[in-house]
């Protein structure tokens, strides 16, 4: 019955937590992070800061070196030099151009030699990361600095190509449907993006993962294949970094809440998983 005991700790909320236990010598650490977030909302806990100190490996997502950023460059565009025109309709595409002229100043030849070259998913995102403005922190970058300071070692949980193989799942049909969503009601999005923000500051992890899922409008196999699947292959990788130092892991929130959330997953593995107080 003492499993059953186990307050099943990940439900708790919180964006800092430790591992331990389980045959581990010292604790790590996992901080849910945004990609990123306006600067005014932007939160470092200070035990965060002290515990990376503690921590001899830095583990991200995906590791962002040159190549790589290279490769997911390609990977957020159309490929054959197609542009958005050749999936929207006539209005729907103006209507885009209108959007990024009044919102964010860019005018028609800059959207169409960049933005309208983009692959639709990633144009939602970027569109919420413009209408911040300059007023935005990326977490992982952060989050690198601290760890160069610290002379840390950097590795991630997957490679880029997967992380594009899991996007490439999302096929273009309901890639271009949420899209449509998106220029329709980008007030709303911009809202369910501060959402996301709100929930993720109070570590309501369940909410924020819920808010995620929203631009993609809740696609059943975007959250199997982009959010469950890879928890479950980054679990041996993470077991592996803890057991040979101290780790400190900067994590998407998505991929900690729920049932088939890294930290229940910690939790199934044996290992005691717990909300740090901030």
């Amino acid at each position: 019955g003492s499993l059953i005991g186990q307050a099943q700790e990940y439900k708790k909320n919180a964006i800092f937590w430790q591992v331990s236990g389980n045959g581990l010598e010292k604790p790590s650490y996992i901080m849910a992070i945004l990609k990123f977030i306006p600067e005014s909302d932007y939160i470092l806990p200070a035990v965060a800061s002290e515990k990376i100190k503690e921590c001899r490996i830095l583990s991200t997502e995906t590791l962002l070196d040159h190549r790589a950023k290279h490769e997911l460059n390609k990977a957020a565009h159309l490929q054959h030099n197609e542009s958005l025109k050749d999936y929207l309709s006539k209005e729907e595409f103006q209507n885009l151009e209108s959007l990024f002229k009044d919102r964010f100043g860019i005018g028609k030849l800059k959207f169409e030699m960049v933005y309208s070259k983009f692959k639709p998913v990633m144009l939602s995102t970027t569109m919420t990361r413009l209408a911040l403005k300059e007023n935005v922190k990326f977490y992982e970058l952060e989050l690198i600095n601290l760890a160069n300071e610290n002379g840390m070692i950097m590795l991630g949980l997957e490679t880029v190509k997967r992380e594009v193989e899991a996007f490439e799942r999302f096929s273009m049909e309901d890639q271009v449907n949420a899209l449509k969503h998106t220029i329709t009601n980008f007030d709303q999005q911009i809202e369910d993006y501060q959402q996301v923000v709100d929930a993720y500051t109070e570590g309501d992890l369940h909410t924020t993962l819920e808010y995620t899922l929203h631009p993609v409008e809740n696609n059943r196999m975007f959250k199997t294949y982009f959010i469950e699947r890879r928890n479950a292959e980054w679990m041996p990788k993470m077991i592996g970094y803890m057991k040979q130092a101290p780790t400190f892991f900067a994590i998407g929130a998505s991929h900690l809440a729920d049932e088939k959330g890294l930290l229940s997953l910690l939790e199934e593995q044996g290992y005691e998983v717990k909300p740090m107080e901030l």
